[in-house]
C-alpha cells in the first residue's frame, strides 16, 4: 500500500534535513511553491509540514515562513571533543555498540601509526556509534595494552576520552586527522544500514597525550545523515 502524498513529501524533507542539504535556520520554500512542485493541494502541503514541526525538525512561523529547527551535530575539528560530548550537548541520545573486542598483535602497518614495536599487544576495537538509535559512524581502534591494561568492553561501551582522562589520569594533548570521501563496502554498508557502495566520509586519527606517547589509531566510516564537519579557518598569524 503507497504511503499518503503528505507523509512522502515529509519524509523527502527528513531527509534533506538529516543529510545536511538543509541546514538550521534554513527556510522551507512557501506553501503555495510546495503545492506547486509536488502538484498537490494546500492541505496535503499544511499535512506534511504539520508532520515536520511533531518530529521537531521545523518550526512555523506566522507571517515569516517555516524554517529548518533541527540542529545536525559537529564534528569539530579544532577543538577536540569526543563523540558523547558533541551528542549529548545537543540534548541528542548518543549510543554505542561493541562489535568486536580482541587482544593482537601489532602489525607494522598499525605499529608505525602506534610508534610501538611490531607484534606488541594491542587492543582492536570495532564500535558502531549511533544518535538517537540510528547508527551514524563505524568505528575502528587500536590501542597499546601497556598504556590500558584494564581496557575492557564496558569501557568501551561509554566514553573513551572519559576513560583516558578520568579514570586513567592522562591528559590528552592532541589528535591528527585525515578525512576522505570514499565508497561504502559491504561491511560498512551492513554497519551503517545504507547501501553498499554509498559515498561516506572516512577519518583516519592519530592521538597523542601530552608526553608524546601515542593512545591511539583509529578509522572511522561516517555515514553524515546525521554528522556532520565544521572548520574555522584563520587568515594569517594573529
Amino acid at each position: 500500500m503507497a504511503k499518503p502524498l503528505y507523509r512522502q513529501i515529509a519524509e523527502t524533507f527528513e531527509q534533506k534535513i538529516y543529510s545536511g542539504e538543509l541546514d538550521l535556520e534554513d527556510v522551507l520554500p512557501t506553501e503555495q511553491a510546495l503545492q506547486d512542485l509536488y502538484k498537490v493541494s494546500r492541505v496535503t502541503i499544511r499535512k506534511a509540514l504539520e508532520q515536520l514541526e511533531n518530529l521537531g525538525l521545523v518550526e512555523r512561523i506566522k507571517g515569516s515562513g517555516t524554517y529548518v529547527k533541527y540542529n545536525s551535530a559537529k564534528h569539530d575539528a579544532i577543538q577536540l571533543k569526543g563523540f558523547d560530548e558533541n551528542i549529548t550537548s545537543l540534548g541528542r541520545i548518543a549510543g554505542t555498540k561493541v562489535i568486536h573486542f580482541q587482544l593482537e598483535q601489532a602489525l607494522p602497518a598499525i605499529a608505525n601509526q602506534l610508534k610501538i614495536e611490531i607484534g606488541a599487544p594491542i587492543f582492536s576495537i570495532i564500535r558502531i556509534r549511533t544518535i538517537d538509535d540510528e547508527p551514524e559512524i563505524l568505528e575502528q581502534s587500536y590501542m597499546p595494552l601497556s598504556l590500558f591494561p584494564d581496557l575492557s568492553v564496558k569501557v568501551m561501551q561509554s566514553s573513551k576520552y572519559y576513560y583516558v582522562e578520568n579514570q586513567k589520569g592522562y591528559q590528552i594533548s592532541h589528535s591528527k586527522q585525515d578525512v576522505k570521501p570514499v565508497l561504502a563496502t559491504n561491511i560498512v554498508a551492513k554497519h551503517l544500514n545504507i547501501d553498499t557502495n554509498h559515498p561516506v566520509l572516512r577519518l583516519r586519527s592519530v592521538s597523542e597525550l601530552k608526553t608524546g606517547e601515542r593512545f591511539e589509531y583509529s578509522i572511522q566510516y561516517l555515514r553524515g545523515f546525521q554528522y556532520r564537519f565544521e572548520y574555522i579557518a584563520r587568515r594569517g598569524l594573529g
